[in-house]
């Protein structure tokens, strides 16, 4: 074995582990394969115990070259769904998706659910249920939603309990108009969708007076809140990012003398291509239009695609990937207009391009 890994390329991409019975039991990425699969095979201190078991089983291996870490990132995740190894499913969480809805009524509570019904209005699909359920708790506290279980509001004169507290409008008295309590279903709405962070401030500043009055039970609970909008806010930014539909050319660079195109769409990679970057500009223009006429014209016969649960690991794969490689992938968003426009695709593919030659040179 450790003479197979003499032979291990210092390249990107995707192995595989197979048992003794030739079954596939482990699939994993690499930005150097020669680094990270001889970690395998090499004694370590604090390995973790599911992975030295994992190791015992492992028979051989088999290595696959992408271009980039990106296109290695894809195919693992691609790769895993397919074929479902065993110690896949034992080492990284299943994530088991969940929603948040706000339901088709006058007066509408916030609640979780694990499947999307006809009726309402849906955030999500989220991964973390315990964040999930420390932003119902945020929203409980901080808004005045109504708290009654019954699906048919029973009107009570004095109000219930929760009105009495303080944490309801108190609508079953019949006395509360649907303006007034949807002007905060309203500012919920602002704030799951990353366009109102008021909510995010006001909780900073809650945990550090907590802290300074010594309630430190106080500060971690507003800390669970605050950990928990941040999981829901950011998922639900990459789910409205990935729903949008938009045309990005991604142009990593790979050296002095390569770039890795990439047509994105929404969520989906579709299409990506190796060129040189010492070639001239009317051969490398060639290359840009090509890459994006094959990846628009895919996308285009597929427009009525809906966004899946499945979908949302890939988006978080290539956003999360151009996030933190601003300095090595260029991203360029094309719109639609110019993607039906002969004459104004090529125009901005020379400034892309000129873009581009400068950042190398």
């Amino acid at each position: 074995m450790k003479e197979k890994l003499k032979q291990l390329p210092q390249s990107p991409g995707v192995y595989m582990m197979y048992d003794s019975l030739g079954n596939i039991i482990y699939v994993g990425k690499a930005k150097n394969l020669k680094s990270r699969v001889s970690q395998y095979f090499y004694d370590q201190r604090d390995r973790d115990p599911k992975v030295a078991d994992m190791i015992k089983h492992i028979h051989s291996f088999h290595y696959q070259i992408t271009d980039t870490e990106l296109d290695a990132f894809i195919e693992e995740c691609r790769l895993i769904k397919e074929l479902k190894p065993r110690y896949n499913s034992q080492m990284k969480n299943n994530k088991k998706y969940i929603y948040l809805r706000n339901a088709d009524e006058q007066y509408p509570r916030v609640t979780v659910t694990n499947e999307i019904l006809d009726s309402g209005s849906y955030y999500g699909p989220f991964t973390s249920p315990q964040g999930v359920e420390n932003v119902i708790r945020h929203l409980n506290d901080f808004y005045p939603l109504r708290k009654c279980l019954t699906p048919k509001l029973v009107k009570r004169h004095n109000g219930c309990l929760f009105m009495q507290l303080g944490s309801c409008l108190g609508v079953c008295t019949g006395q509360v108009k649907t303006e007034e309590y949807w002007t905060y279903i309203e500012k919920i709405q602002q704030l799951l969708n990353g366009k109102d962070q008021s909510a995010i401030r006001n909780l900073v500043k809650k945990i550090d007076i907590a802290i300074e009055n010594l309630k430190f039970e106080k500060a971690s609970e507003y800390r669970e809140y605050y950990k928990g909008l941040r999981h829901v806010i950011n998922k639900q930014r990459l789910v409205n990012q990935s729903s949008k539909n938009r045309n990005i050319l991604a142009v990593e660079l790979m050296g002095r003398s390569q770039a890795k195109l990439f047509f994105i769409k929404g969520n989906r990679l579709l299409s990506g291509k190796v060129i040189s970057t010492q070639i001239d500009k009317t051969e490398m223009k060639q290359a840009f239009l090509q890459i994006i006429r094959k990846g628009y014209l895919t996308t285009e016969l597929q427009e009525d695609y809906k966004l899946t649960e499945r979908d949302i690991d890939e988006a978080q794969i290539i956003f999360s990937y151009l996030k933190k490689n601003r300095k090595q992938v260029l991203t360029f968003s094309i719109p639609v207009a110019k993607l039906k426009s002969e004459k104004a695709l090529e125009t901005s593919v020379q400034k892309i391009i000129d873009q581009i030659t400068q950042r190398i040179n």
